[in-house]
């Protein structure tokens, strides 16, 4: 697109694109991506597009010891002049899940992962992909669930012309008894990758990290730019590549540095399309983000020193431990995932 192209015209372009095409249009233009990821932007697609879109968080709360388990959907802040039609849609009913569905990971894309007790042994569990505003499911084949599954996360490699969509998944064995306890000089995962055009699970090199490194399975993975981020507890990101399906760690931008976190105030976030790293005080809340030219940290803001009231900080923060539902009320969840969809059917 020529860049003399006026700002008003280039905004009212991308008012009317699609989700599926704003994100391409996100991933082939830096100067349109920065547009699209404005305030000013965001308010105003949102209220234009409220009839075709959805979003929001989608809450996992377990009770009675995790034998009962309630998937809910928040919706964000809508527009004052949405309609009666699309304020129906906006409350996506998740009561089409099977009893005791767990939802294990979520895309950008409006696509979900959950897994479903085998209806005939106990012991087993089922793997699903469904789209909850359209209300599909379609059941996957199963990876090696006799592993202890640690961490899942679901990248969309490409959504036109065919969806296109990977899931990894991070795994223990179930470690024999044994008398002597050995010493292990690393920690190790097994390493799966669901690949939606194979339609297979594929248990690739397993992932070794120092013996002392661990997931934290408190925070949800990242996505961003087709990789998939997570936090460990001695503050390295663990990174996997959607297309090579490689991994590598690297550290925080705040590694070396003096700073009185714990891992409850240490988190990857998602800023602006790209991978943000928060970490908070009780003085002060700063914010980094990795520069996708040569991955490095480059500090973007100081965020609100004052209490925070403002939903903006709210979609920064895309794992909160507490949301609220329609009544106020606040919810203690377990599992928060940010939610965003069109209507438009999934050729899963």
């Amino acid at each position: 697109m020529d860049s003399t192209f006026c700002y008003d015209m280039k905004m009212e372009i991308l008012w009317k694109t699609s989700l599926k095409t704003l994100d391409i249009i996100r991933c082939t233009s830096k100067e349109l991506e920065k547009l699209t990821y404005e305030s000013y932007f965001l308010r105003l697609y949102n209220q234009k597009n409220n009839d075709d879109m959805v979003s929001g968080f989608i809450q996992v709360i377990l009770q009675n010891a995790g034998q009962c388990m309630i998937n809910l959907f928040a919706p964000s802040t809508s527009s004052n002049h949405e309609s009666a039609n699309s304020r129906r849609r906006r409350l996506i009913d998740l009561d089409f899940l099977p009893p005791k569905a767990q939802i294990l990971a979520s895309s950008e894309q409006g696509i979900m992962v959950f897994q479903s007790p085998h209806p005939r042994d106990y012991k087993l569990v089922w793997y699903h992909v469904c789209k909850p505003a359209t209300k599909q499911v379609l059941r996957l084949p199963n990876p090696k669930t006799r592993y202890f599954t640690q961490n899942v996360a679901m990248v969309v490699v490409a959504s036109k012309p065919v969806l296109h969509y990977k899931i990894i998944r991070l795994s223990e064995p179930k470690r024999k008894k044994r008398r002597i306890k050995q010493y292990c000089p690393y920690t190790k995962y097994c390493y799966e990758i669901f690949d939606s055009k194979a339609w297979a699970w594929r248990l690739l090199d397993p992932v070794l990290l120092p013996c002392s490194a661990f997931l934290l399975t408190n925070q949800q993975p990242i996505t961003a730019r087709g990789s998939i981020y997570m936090l460990l507890n001695n503050n390295q990101v663990l990174k996997f590549e959607a297309c090579s399906e490689k991994w590598t760690t690297f550290s925080p931008p705040i590694q070396t540095l003096d700073y009185p976190c714990s891992d409850a105030t240490r988190k990857l976030v998602k800023y602006k399309g790209k991978l943000g790293f928060i970490c908070e005080t009780q003085s002060r809340r700063k914010i980094w983000v990795l520069r996708s030219v040569d991955d490095s940290w480059e500090e973007k803001l100081d965020v609100f020193d004052t209490e925070r009231s403002s939903l903006d900080l709210e979609a920064i923060y895309e794992s909160e431990t507490r949301v609220k539902n329609n009544d106020y009320n606040t919810l203690h969840s377990n599992q928060v995932f940010t939610f965003r969809s069109d209507f438009e059917p999934a050729n899963f």
